[in-house]
């Protein structure tokens, strides 16, 4: 099984583990869907404590961005069939990696882009033709449209690491901890997917800025990083959420 659908990454083939202190006691994960040339454009970079792998799949993990210096190690789960756990030889030493699923890489998966506030409209057209998914099993999402990825997790507060995005939320406070708005750092948006972040809660733009990353007829995961969102938007400040698939908003609705 790959894990894929017309050739798109639909779920991860493997997670980076960062793990907190003793005092916050808590994971943080950032989901692997194919090779990362630059970790730390994520937020995550230098801040691995395990891995997991699953079957089928194999890593390579290196010290510098751009998959530069000497290959620090490689975990290869590619002929088992129970998820693999590792902690790696050298700890919070990692750049970049590549994937590999039946030793193909899986690369450009990922794109990065920057973009400016205002940058799309609030407004989607619903389309009932599926472009690379369709994601759904009985009308429900069986995996995350997009993620909030918070890298600088800080011990007085804590913090969430990876945060799934199943549906609209008009208050991250409340999804899924008080630990969870205004602290985003990137975000993923699954092809497919349109993913809206508002400033304020209830997907309020008029008090407050708003940044639209449309991936509807994208074929590559796009990760934007929220401090090159543009003038107006300041980092981590995202309230509350919007998400479209194909032009039609998923609602908290469809999943429970």
């Amino acid at each position: 099984m790959s894990y894929s659908y017309n050739s798109v990454p639909i779920m991860p083939g493997a997670y980076l583990v960062n793990g907190q202190n003793n005092t916050t006691n808590e994971l943080y994960h950032l989901p692997i869907f194919g090779s990362i040339s630059s970790i730390n454009d994520m937020g995550f970079g230098n801040e691995d404590n395990a891995y997991y792998v699953l079957p089928g799949y194999k890593l390579e993990i290196y010290p510098n961005a751009d998959f530069g210096g000497t290959l620090s190690q490689t975990i290869d789960n590619i002929t088992g069939t129970k998820i693999m756990y590792v902690t790696p030889t050298s700890l919070n030493n990692c750049e970049s990696l590549k994937m590999y699923y039946k030793n193909v890489e899986i690369s450009n998966k990922y794109t990065y882009t920057l973009y400016t506030d205002n940058s799309g409209s609030t407004t989607t057209t619903p389309s009932t033709t599926n472009k690379n998914g369709p994601y759904k099993l009985n009308n429900m999402p069986i995996f995350p449209g997009a993620y909030l990825i918070d890298g600088a997790v800080s011990t007085a507060t804590g913090g969430f690491g990876s945060l799934p995005i199943f549906f609209s939320v008009s208050n991250l406070s409340t999804y899924p901890a008080s630990q969870t708005p205004d602290s985003e750092d990137c975000v993923l948006v699954m092809p497919g997917y349109k993913l809206i972040l508002y400033e304020n809660t209830n997907y309020n733009s008029t008090a407050g800025n708003y940044v639209a990353i449309d991936n509807t007829s994208g074929t590559t995961i796009i990760v934007g990083k929220s401090n090159t969102f543009g003038t107006g938007w300041d980092n981590n400040t995202a309230s509350s959420c919007k998400l479209f698939y194909n032009g039609n908003e998923v609602l908290s609705t469809d999943i429970i």
